[in-house]
């Protein structure tokens, strides 16, 4: 049995997790938020729906945090938002992290693709699609990914994270 591929994998899967866990910076969620926001500018009906839409997000987001709510709870009122809205992309990409940290990576990625159909210089979904693509072993997709995150994020201690990551994928 060879214990290369096991090996990789689970040396993707620490870094992976890792890079989860490092502190995000106030520009990076700000970030995201804005992204949500200007996802959301057609028309002012649609605009309400979808704050409201946002503040569910925000509030399951935030009960799952902090233990109040079991997380398919959580996850069934983002659901909700995202089939009510497919293009709320704040909805998509809470689901694609959610997919992420609970090892459903092809979730995750479908979850991303969609964000990134509304947006496709949204940063942070590229860089989370190609840590997905990663952990199932797309190495050569997951870096194509991590550059166009490095076009599209400003953050330099992100960008350097990513140069990292990058630097230590073998392609395949």
């Amino acid at each position: 049995m060879k214990t290369g591929p096991a090996i990789l994998t689970l040396s993707g899967i620490v870094l992976i997790a890792a890079f989860m866990l490092m502190p995000r910076s106030p520009e990076a969620s700000v970030s995201v938020a804005e992204e949500a926001d200007h996802a959301h500018e057609t028309t002012q009906s649609a605009s309400d729906a979808l704050s409201v839409g946002d503040s569910i997000i925000k509030d399951a987001i935030s009960k799952l945090k902090s233990g109040e709510v079991a997380p398919m709870i959580a996850i069934r009122s983002i659901l909700d938002v995202a089939e009510q809205n497919p293009e709320n992309s704040y909805a998509q990409f809470a689901l694609g992290e959610l997919g992420l940290q609970s090892g459903q990576f092809d979730k995750a990625i479908a979850r991303f693709e969609n964000v990134l159909k509304l947006d496709a210089h949204n940063g942070e979904a590229h860089l989370l699609l190609a840590r997905a693509r990663l952990a199932l072993g797309d190495s050569s997709a997951a870096i194509d990914g991590l550059k166009k995150a490095l076009e599209t994020l400003s953050d330099k201690e992100t960008r350097k994270a990513i140069e990292t990551e990058m630097a230590s994928i073998n392609p395949n």
